[in-house]
C-alpha cells in the first residue's frame, strides 16, 4: 500500500498534469480561434505603382474581387517611388500580421543586387505568396521615330543611337533588351519617365524611337492604332494576337532570353504567419480564378494567369540567374 506521503505526491503531480493539459488547451483553442477568425479587418493592399499606370490600374481592378473573396474590406494603396524603393519599404515596414499584402513586378530580386545600399534589408527576405502571369513581353517601335525603323531587322542592324522608353526600372524585357543591344553592339540610351502614361506621350511624340512591356490593354490598343509597330516578341513562338510579328528564337537572339515575360508578384513582410498566407493564397487564387474577373481580362486584354510561390520562383529564378551573368551590361539601365 501507497503513504499518506506517496498519496499526496500523487495528487500533486495529477493536479499539476490537469493545470499543464488545461493550459495548452487555452492556448490551442486561443490560435485555433484567432487562425479561424482571420481576417476581420480590412487589409492594405500595396501596390507597386502610380496613379494611372498599369500596376495600379490592374491592382485596383482586383481589390474588390479580393475582398469578397477573403470576406473583407480590400484597400488598395499606392507606392512607387525611384526604383519602387517606397513600394519595397512599404511591404517591408509593414506589421506581419497578414494585414498588409502588396503587389509588384517580377523582376523586384535585382533591386538589391543593382543597387546595394539603398535598401538595408535583402528583398528575398519578403516572402512570395504568389504569382501572376501575363503576355511574354514584346518590343515595339514609335510610330513618329525619326530612326525609321519599323521591323525587327530594323532595330538589330540600326548604327545610330537609339532612345529606350523606360518608364519603369525594373523590368524584364528592358533587361533582356539590354543585354542583346550589348550581344550586336546597339546604341541603345534609356530615357527614364516617372510613369507609362508619360512615356506613352513621348511614344505618340517620337520624342523616344522604342519601347517594351507585354502587349497588353494600353500597348495592345496603340499597336492597332498605328501609334506602337510592334518589332518582336521574346520566345519560342509568335504571340496569337499578333500573327505577323515574329519571335526572338526566329530572329536569332539569345534563347536564354526566351522567358522574358512581365509576371506579377504578392508579397507579405518577413515573418506574416504561414497560416494567414495560405488564407491571403486561397483568396489570390480565387480571385485570378473568378469569372467575372477573368471576362474582364479577356475583354481588356489583361491576363490573369495565377502561379503559385513556387512555379513563381523556378521561372523567375532562372531568368535572373542568367541577367547576374550580365549584371555590368544592366547598371545603366537599371537607375
Amino acid at each position: 500500500m501507497k503513504t499518506k506521503s506517496e498519496r499526496k505526491q500523487i495528487s500533486t503531480i495529477l493536479l499539476f498534469s490537469v493545470i499543464i493539459f488545461l493550459a495548452f488547451s487555452f492556448v490551442w483553442a486561443q490560435r485555433a480561434q484567432a487562425a479561424e477568425a482571420y481576417p476581420i479587418k480590412p487589409i492594405k493592399f500595396i501596390i507597386g505603382g502610380k496613379s494611372g499606370d498599369m500596376f495600379d490600374a490592374i491592382g485596383r481592378k482586383l481589390s474588390p474581387t479580393l475582398a469578397k473573396k477573403l470576406g473583407v474590406n480590400v484597400m488598395p494603396v499606392d507606392h512607387l517611388g525611384p526604383m519602387s524603393v517606397n513600394f519595397f519599404d512599404a511591404v517591408h515596414d509593414a506589421s506581419p500580421d497578414g494585414y498588409s499584402l502588396g503587389f509588384g513586378g517580377s523582376t523586384h530580386r535585382l533591386y538589391h543586387v543593382i543597387k546595394p545600399g539603398r535598401l538595408k534589408y535583402d528583398i528575398e527576405t519578403l516572402p512570395v505568396v504568389a504569382g501572376m502571369r501575363t503576355f511574354p513581353d514584346l518590343v515595339w517601335a514609335s510610330a513618329k521615330s525619326k530612326t525609321g525603323i519599323k521591323t525587327a531587322k530594323d532595330l538589330l542592324s540600326y548604327k545610330g543611337p537609339i532612345r529606350l522608353n523606360l518608364y519603369s526600372p525594373i523590368l524584364a524585357g528592358v533587361c533582356s533588351l539590354a543585354i542583346v543591344a550589348k550581344e550586336r553592339n546597339l546604341d541603345l540610351r534609356p530615357v527614364m519617365f516617372d510613369s507609362f502614361p508619360d512615356g506613352h506621350v513621348a511614344m505618340l511624340r517620337g520624342d523616344v524611337d522604342i519601347g517594351t512591356t507585354a502587349p497588353s490593354g494600353g500597348p495592345l490598343k496603340n499597336i492597332q492604332a498605328g501609334h506602337y509597330i510592334p518589332l518582336f516578341v521574346w520566345g519560342k513562338e509568335r504571340f496569337e494576337k499578333l500573327p505577323d510579328t515574329p519571335c526572338s528564337r526566329e530572329l536569332g537572339l539569345n534563347p536564354e532570353l526566351e522567358d522574358t515575360e512581365l509576371h506579377r508578384v504578392f508579397l507579405v513582410p518577413q515573418g506574416t504567419p504561414s497560416d494567414r498566407m495560405a488564407k491571403l493564397l486561397q483568396g489570390i487564387q480565387a480571385t485570378l480564378s473568378d469569372p467575372e474577373l477573368l471576362q474582364w481580362g479577356k475583354e481588356a486584354n489583361q491576363p490573369l494567369g495565377f502561379m503559385t510561390a513556387d512555379e513563381f520562383d523556378k521561372r523567375e529564378g532562372k531568368l535572373l540567374k542568367f541577367y547576374m551573368k550580365h549584371i555590368e551590361t544592366l547598371k545603366p539601365f537599371l537607375k
